[in-house]
């Protein structure tokens, strides 16, 4: 998942959530949460209320740690690509520092 689907999932998200605590259209809103929680890969399974229902929280809980996995993924990706550049970088200095002690030895 890119920064930009995480961020447009999350604004999804707030939106269901707003509309969560009003009484009409509940079921939905619940049908549009569980819509979510599969596209991001969030658990769907085991959210059930005590009235046998789906249960919202549980099921927004999920949506965000499905959500808050997904950006540390991108996270990692992120550090690792700067990691590769700053080590090329510390290789080309290291190089110009040898080019220049040499040129002052001589």
């Amino acid at each position: 998942m890119t920064h930009k689907e995480i961020e447009k999932y999350r604004q999804r998200l707030t939106e269901i959530k707003i509309n969560l605590k009003g009484e009409q259209n509940r079921e939905q809103r619940i049908a549009e949460l569980l819509s979510l929680a599969m596209e991001v890969g969030a658990s769907t399974g085991w959210q059930r209320s005590a009235d046998g229902g789906v249960d919202p929280v549980g099921l927004v809980n999920n949506v965000h740690m499905a959500l808050q996995t997904a950006t540390m993924i991108n996270m990692c990706k992120t550090a690792s690509r700067n990691f590769i550049i700053s080590l090329l970088a510390t290789i080309i200095a290291l190089g110009s520092a040898l080019a220049a002690w040499v040129a002052v030895c001589k």
